[in-house]
């Protein structure tokens, strides 16, 4: 009697790379769930991660584990027929659903369909009844769409991790970590023996990589044409991507042959609503939301009412994935998927309408910011910024070259004149104005507005020379000519003056420009002037004048909650206190300033407090502290005004004086090596204890096991009344803890607890370095 087959799954033919987490993940999900359905775009690899999970969770299923290929079943009726024949099962004439379910019945098996997105009604149909009748079977199926029946759990496969080829380590060492790159090296070296990532090739590699979104198999079809070309000249090659990339071997479904078929099918998939709406996402480039579709895409067939249905549908598709964050969720369309939209969905008129709304789209969500950082909300708007910001860059670009409209691109980037600021991309501001300024050299309200704010950019970005040259364009523009932006030019002036160390004339302009602001009701204007206002008073050494429109800007703003002016704000209320010799109130403002600062990930801000920083803890006796922050500042952007130039020029020599020659050299070259989050750390988290080695926190505060619950707490935000809700314990209590927390630590603030905890679990070991 011959053996009994157990079991059908086909071989691995090539390594496995990657996918840690999602195997995992898969395994306990078959454990719990009687149906697993993987979901995701063509070619992100749901059959191979199927495969190897089966592969690993065999021995749980003694009668088998059994695979059935779904790729040319394209007719649901002759969905049972193929899966009987998957099994082994000899057609006799019975009905071919009922023959399964009977032979599946007494088994304990695992069933794997793979490709089931072309027949998932049918799909979802003959599951539900097998599960219904074989309690022993489990079901693992690979679809662009989820299955949707009962019982069923949908894991969503990724691409794989990809290195950021202008941000990242780009040596090799640190990018064969990465899943995208790993996958690459392997299939390489089967195609070019030898192949080997090395610092010489690793940008390549991590562009070829970046530029497929981590796909597994373009990826694998990219590693396949290094028969051919180098990998620079294939780096250099992948715009057109759907014509180079294709593979050669034998036995792939047609569908994997090259990407163009993988993306048709997917295009098959879709109603004649959603290949529309996709057409149209190729506008998008990156993240979007919802509400941003609604504007830009909707029209003609996709009303707006229904975006929201289709957009459901290209999810349930795989055609867009969707990403959580904590101000709600984003879309992306991969690039794969965008560039053919764009080359083959998309004619020339209807790419320059969307152009047009997409730009308009992006000026309205730029000029909504503004006031929005004078909210509550400010975080969030930032984020919604910095989420758009290669949609940002799109429109930029299409203003200055398609749409050959240069003033509505200087309009967009001086709109974004604070978030160039907080995001740190100044030089990326600086040079769209530049571009938009030679570009467009009539007089214009735009052009006015956009010498202004490349003006205050150059002086944040430290370039004097620059700034000069557009400070003489500013006084040429008329004054009569451009009503409407007095207060602007008026702030303007009053930054170069205070530049120029002219603090008296720099207080005339900045009230010209307050008053100015208020009649016209333009509240960020109003806020930025009023904090330069006082601190242009402080720093002339009338701190009482000062305070007091700070104080005003606590009335007209602070009502409305934090926000990232009220950050200036505390910035300036320091400043106030250090001229007052008031050190503990100098530092309590600090802190309370960098909270905000680091909310909002403002990496300039952050260079404020840490130019301050040194002063603020030289006058609370912290001397060692400030060496170490004298340091920092060498390494790190600051804002460069000559009376901050000189404060830190006289803290540096007082801290010397104090700690000697060498202890302060020392102290300053570690200062050197801190990244800019450590630097602040070391201004905030640090209990006020003289000259108190800086490479020691207080540790040694022994607190209890309960208080570090209510430290974490603390640091996640969480308010008394939250904490006590958490720990099950009264409000009371929780509010006894957190003072005993500060005594202990010596700290001022909750803020300050949450950036001590920051440094706990960030802070490199400093220790025996003295």
């Amino acid at each position: 009697m011959g053996q009994v087959r157990r079991g059908n799954l086909p071989a691995e033919l090539a390594s496995f790379v990657g996918r840690g987490a999602e195997l995992r993940q898969l395994r306990r999900s078959l454990e719990n769930h009687v149906a697993v359905t993987l979901t995701g775009t063509g070619g992100v690899g749901k059959s191979r991660l199927a495969r190897r999970a089966a592969a690993e969770v065999g021995r749980a299923f003694p009668d088998g584990v059994w695979f059935v290929e779904l790729d040319d079943v394209v007719d649901g009726a002759l969905l049972p027929a193929t899966v009987l024949q998957g099994l082994g099962l000899r057609d006799d004439g019975a009905p071919v659903e009922a023959r399964l379910a009977e032979h599946l019945r007494p088994l304990r098996a695992l069933l794997l369909l793979d490709g089931c997105e072309q027949v998932a009604e049918a799909c979802a149909a003959l599951v539900s009844r097998l599960l219904t009748e074989a309690p022993g079977l489990r079901v693992l199926s690979t679809s662009r769409r989820p299955l949707r029946i009962t019982g069923e759990a949908v894991l969503p496969v990724p691409p794989l991790p990809v290195p950021d080829p202008d941000t990242d380590d780009l040596r090799a060492a640190a990018l064969a970590r990465c899943d995208a790159v790993a996958l690459f090296v392997d299939r390489a070296a089967a195609v070019r023996p030898g192949f080997a990532l090395t610092d010489a090739n690793s940008a390549s590699v991590a562009r070829i990589c970046h530029r497929l979104d981590g796909l597994p198999m373009a990826i694998e079809f990219a590693a396949d044409r290094l028969d051919v070309l180098s990998e620079e000249q294939l780096a250099e090659r992948l715009d057109d991507a759907e014509r180079l990339l294709v593979t050669g071997k034998r036995g792939a479904p047609e569908r994997q042959r090259t990407l163009h078929a993988l993306v048709a099918s997917s295009h098959r998939l879709c109603s004649p609503e959603e290949q529309t709406l996709w057409a149209r996402l190729a506008v998008f480039t990156g993240r979007f939301e919802l509400g941003a579709v609604e504007q830009v895409c909707a029209g003609g067939p996709v009303a707006e009412s229904a975006v929201f249905d289709i957009v459901a549908g290209l999810v349930d598709k795989s055609v867009l994935s969707r990403d959580e964050h904590p101000g709600g969720t984003w879309y992306r369309l991969p690039r794969l998927l965008r560039d053919h939209a764009r080359g083959s969905l998309v004619g020339p008129e209807e790419w320059l309408r969307l152009n047009e709304r997409h730009a308009e789209w992006c000026l309205r969500l730029a000029q909504d910011a503004t006031p929005g950082l004078l909210t509550p909300r400010t975080d969030s708007w930032a984020a919604k910024i910095r989420g758009n910001h290669a949609n940002i860059h799109h429109a930029l670009a299409f203003c200055l070259t398609d749409g050959d409209n240069p003033r509505r691109a200087l309009k967009l980037a001086s709109s974004l004149w604070y978030y160039w600021l907080i995001t740190g991309h100044v030089g990326e501001g600086r040079a769209w104005l530049e571009r938009g300024l030679r570009a467009s050299t009539e007089p214009s309200p735009e052009r006015a507005r956009a010498l202004a704010v490349a003006a205050d950019l150059a002086i944040n970005d430290r370039d004097s020379a620059a700034a000069t040259e557009l400070e003489a364009q500013l006084v040429a523009t008329q004054r009569q000519e451009q009503p409407a932006l007095a207060g602007h030019l008026d702030f303007a002036g009053g930054v170069f003056a205070t530049q120029r160390g002219d603090l008296v004339g720099a207080r005339a302009l900045f009230e010209n420009a307050l008053d100015e602001f208020r009649a016209s009701g333009d509240l960020m204007g109003t806020s930025k002037t009023l904090w330069n206002l006082a601190l242009a008073c402080i720093w002339n050494g009338d701190t009482v004048q000062g305070l007091f429109y700070t104080d005003e800007f606590t009335r007209t703003f602070g009502g409305q909650g934090d926000n990232w002016g009220t950050s200036a704000v505390h910035w300036a209320q320091a400043h106030a206190r250090l001229h007052d010799r008031d050190a503990e109130g100098a530092l309590a403002a600090l802190a309370a300033g960098v909270a905000l600062t680091r909310r909002l990930d403002d990496h300039f801000g952050m260079g404020w407090w840490l130019q301050l920083g040194a002063p603020v803890l030289a006058a609370n006796g912290r001397h060692a502290d400030a060496a170490l922050v004298l340091g920092a500042t060498r390494s790190h952007r600051v804002f460069a005004l000559p009376v901050l130039d000189a404060l830190r020029t006289r803290c540096a020599d007082d801290v010397r004086a104090v700690l000697g020659d060498r202890h302060f050299d020392e102290l300053a070259a570690r200062g050197t090596r801190l990244s800019l989050e450590r630097a602040v750390d070391v201004v905030v988290a640090r209990p006020p204890e003289a000259d108190a080695d800086p490479s020691h926190g207080p540790e040694d505060a022994a607190l209890s096991k309960r208080e570090w619950e209510v430290a974490e707490l603390v640091a996640k935000g969480h308010t008394n009344k939250e904490i006590a809700a958490a720990l099950v314990i009264s409000i009371r209590t929780a509010e006894g803890h957190v003072r005993r927390i500060l005594d202990k630590l010596g700290l001022l603030s909750r803020a300050q607890i949450a950036a001590w905890m920051t440094g706990r679990r960030t802070e490199p070991d400093l220790r025996g370095q003295r």
